[in-house]
């Protein structure tokens, strides 16, 4: 066994022995890094949820090298242990992080800000908007199929590519689940967590040169399920974005068989193929768009487009 084939290993083995307060608090980061644009957006998105973050800072020049996370039960207001960002798991470390924002010195000083100064930055438009726009669903949908159409050309060899798609689906998943599951036992939540096994190594979350933009990679996705209401439905097109994402799931789970990773294949079949494919065909019943509901609970609403 390779050196990589045994972190990974010991990392599923923790996976699979922490508690419900661990899984909730991986969901959290996980779905906030998948809308965040930037390191600061992800402090303050993440706090937004109730969690607990602190920095973790270098005793040798101040700067913050990671962070210190605790979730927080919305309804018992308990909190759940602390946990410092390189036992989170790979992919969810601060430095593993900020390899999917990419080097910006003013975006990485008003990050250090917000660190040590919680709401020194103003949130931007993207973070506060909500929508009550049904057209969402369609956009989500539109780029989910790009995002398809592209990963069908990326050979299985390419691992730091299936790492990389691995991580923006398990994102999108953790985000659908957040909109809508009470708790990490979900099917979205199961799933992002399983797809997330696929995404287990350093480098993650860095935007490979075939996904380089304007190719499709889940960020619109990721900002509907975040930014519109959740009394905002489309059944039908909703139920095929979840198709599409079965669809993404199953190129990744090809990947794997490609590569020999059998078992891998078959564990993300099982864990999220099955119970997803259920979810598509039920989705199809959800009660349609309750905008009164939508406006009672937030009071405002922007039919602003994503991004």
């Amino acid at each position: 066994m390779s050196f990589e084939q045994q972190m990974l290993a010991g990392i599923e083995r923790r996976e699979d022995s922490d508690g419900s307060d661990h899984r909730m608090l991986r969901r959290t980061l996980r779905a906030t890094a998948a809308v965040s644009l930037s390191e600061v957006e992800w402090i303050r998105r993440t706090r937004a949820t109730g969690t607990v973050l602190q920095p973790r800072v270098s005793v040798v020049d101040g700067y913050v090298v990671g962070y210190i996370a605790q979730w927080r039960d919305a309804h018992s207001a308990r909190l759940g242990p602390a946990i410092i960002d390189l036992e989170v798991g790979a992919g969810l470390s601060l430095p593993e992080l900020r390899d999917g924002w990419g080097p910006d010195p003013h975006a990485a000083a008003d990050a250090q800000n917000e660190w040590k100064l919680p709401r020194s930055v103003a949130p931007s438009a993207r973070e506060t908007v909500v929508s009550a726009d049904t057209e969402f669903w369609a956009y989500a949908l539109a780029e989910v199929q790009g995002f398809n159409e592209t990963l069908a050309g990326v050979p299985s060899s390419e691992r730091p590519t299936w790492r990389w798609a691995a991580s923006r689906v398990s994102g999108v998943l953790a985000l659908w689940s957040w909109r809508i599951e009470p708790d990490a036992r979900g099917p979205f939540a199961v799933a992002a967590h399983e797809i997330a096994r696929s995404a287990l190594a350093a480098g993650s979350r860095a935007r490979p040169y075939i996904f380089r933009s304007p190719a499709p990679d889940l960020e619109q996705t990721a900002f509907v399920l975040a930014q519109l209401c959740r009394e905002v439905h489309d059944p039908s097109t909703e139920s095929n974005l979840v198709g599409a994402l079965i669809t993404s799931i199953a190129a990744i789970i090809k990947a794997h068989r490609e590569r020999g990773e059998m078992a891998r294949a078959s564990s993300i079949y099982a864990t999220a193929v099955g119970p997803l494919k259920w979810i598509e065909h039920d989705i199809r019943t959800t009660v349609p768009t309750s905008m009164i509901g939508c406006q009672l609970r937030l009071g405002h609403v922007s039919p602003s487009p994503p991004g």
